[in-house]
């Protein structure tokens, strides 16, 4: 019951603390504003950005800011346009660590000892020891979870 998720293929090193890319690539989705804007560089916050995207998308099941037009993809994420529907049931942790993981300010993002130490990643609920091949379809049903 370990998810990692990584994906390399844009990768690149940063050589020392401060040190700024100017690089603009990433997966339209999932690129940070400040990517987008490419004045002042980016540093590693874009992975943190990239990984609220991520927690929404599999919280929600799709992306917060896709579109059908790259475009129109790209204002969405320099507004910082999401929202959570009100259709699907949502805990309140983890709404919270999305919403400090999407934030335009580089700076005033969670820090990967915040989001280990965040509410959602500490929760005392209960965590299963496996779940049923049929999750991978839908949801497991409450009863499952008790």
């Amino acid at each position: 019951m370990e998810i990692k998720v990584g994906d390399f293929g844009l990768a690149t090193v940063v050589n020392f603390e401060g040190e700024k890319k100017r690089t603009i690539c990433g997966t339209p989705n999932y690129i940070a504003p400040e990517i987008l804007e490419g004045k002042l560089g980016h540093s590693y916050e874009v992975d943190v950005w990239s990984m609220g995207v991520v927690c929404y998308t599999m919280l929600v099941g799709k992306p917060p800011f896709e579109t059908s037009d790259v475009k129109t993809t790209y204002r969405r994420i320099k507004m910082n346009a999401y929202a959570f529907p009100d259709n699907i049931i949502i805990s309140p942790a983890a709404k919270n660590l999305v919403q400090r993981l999407l934030v335009i300010d580089p700076s005033k993002r969670l820090t990967l000892d915040e989001i280990a130490s965040h509410e959602f990643m500490t929760g005392s609920g209960p965590i299963p020891l496996l779940l049923p091949v049929s999750t991978l379809a839908c949801p497991p049903s409450a009863t499952y979870l008790r």
